[in-house]
């Protein structure tokens, strides 16, 4: 079976390759999504160094109550994986 690389909800298409978990809850999917972009600051003071590396992780929930539509829409893709 062929499956979609991305899934149209209302007023999102989510791309499924970005997608890193999805939390099954109650009436309520919270789908995590991995960022590729990583962003950083390296800085030197008096000889020694410094630094952060950081990603965001963007995450969008899709509720029965407040997102009808695209919850059906979620639960079917979900029903859908082998």
């Amino acid at each position: 079976m062929i499956m979609s690389r991305f899934i149209r909800l209302t007023n999102i298409v989510l791309n499924t390759n970005c997608i890193h978990t999805i939390k099954i809850q109650p009436n309520k999917y919270i789908i995590r999504l991995t960022n590729k972009e990583w962003f950083g600051h390296i800085g030197l003071c008096y000889g020694s160094g410094y630094g952060m590396v950081s990603s965001d992780n963007t995450q969008v929930e899709v509720c029965e109550t407040n997102h009808p539509i695209d919850y059906k829409i979620v639960t079917e893709w979900l029903n859908k994986i082998e």
